[in-house]
């Protein structure tokens, strides 16, 4: 465990392949990226002209994104190609996602209160005169 918390361990250029543990985990995200990539795609075609288009849209573009460089960490890491395996591209790769994801989360919290919003504006203009 101490190994994962040295800076040495992040910041080589060159690390070596991966352990099969975290080969296989990085083999398995890669697969999900992959299935919600076909799963978010399936749903935008679905919901193309409704709220959640911009939504599934964004939610595509992420899984995409994370399914490229996942591949192509797996390509550099199963290589030991010296500087593009490097354990902080990890690290930057993980961080992206995160805040990525943390603004599509944002974005999802407040589609039901557009939602009412839409509503009560249409409920107002059901009164007004054309």
């Amino acid at each position: 465990m101490m190994n994962i918390l040295s800076l040495k361990m992040w910041f080589n250029l060159y690390p070596g392949a991966l352990t099969p543990f975290f080969q296989y985990a990085l083999i398995t995200l890669v697969v999900v990226f992959l299935a919600m990539t076909v799963l978010v795609k399936f749903k935008y075609k679905q919901n193309k002209k409704t709220l959640y288009a911009k939504s599934w849209l964004s939610l595509f573009n992420f899984s995409v994104t994370g399914l490229v460089i996942g591949i192509f960490m797996l390509f550099f890491t199963y290589e030991t190609v010296p500087f593009l395996s490097a354990r902080f591209w990890f690290l930057i790769w993980f961080l992206i996602h995160a805040v990525w994801g943390y603004s599509i989360y944002r974005r999802l919290k407040r589609l039901p209160d557009i939602r009412q919003e839409i509503e009560k504006r249409k409920e107002f203009n059901k009164y007004i005169p054309k």
